[in-house]
């Protein structure tokens, strides 16, 4: 766990090396730069779910983060998924048009899977 101005990460692994990653808290301008901070951390390690249905807040600079997280993974050529259903995270990225952009996924399970199932293809 870390724990850096109001927001709260969270990490865990799972079975086929796919990362989760809880944040909680505001991405604010006061809070968003601790996600930012953590990001290439992120994006290092491989695959991971980022999942922010504990977020309380999202703000211009909490999506500008994950605009550029998405920016990053592509360039690194990491499968990464986003989770936010609660409204604080679903309506800024609905009104913005971001969540189109965005690999958005419904559920923490469905990202693990979808993650999983793209490092381990079924056999033929």
């Amino acid at each position: 766990m870390q724990t850096l101005s109001d927001v709260r990460i969270e990490m865990a692994e799972f079975p086929g090396g796919v990362r989760l990653a809880r944040v909680s808290g505001e991405l604010d301008a006061i809070g968003a730069p601790a996600l930012a901070e953590y990001a290439s951390r992120l994006v290092v390690g491989g695959p991971f779910v980022l999942d922010l249905n504990e977020v309380t807040f999202l703000g211009s600079a909490g999506l500008e983060v994950l605009l550029d997280l998405e920016d990053l993974a592509a360039r690194e050529h990491v499968r990464w998924a986003l989770v936010g259903s609660p409204r604080p995270v679903a309506r800024p990225l609905q009104v913005t048009g971001l969540g189109a952009r965005l690999p958005m996924q419904a559920t923490v399970g469905a990202a693990l899977e979808m993650l999983s199932a793209a490092r381990h293809p079924a056999p033929l």
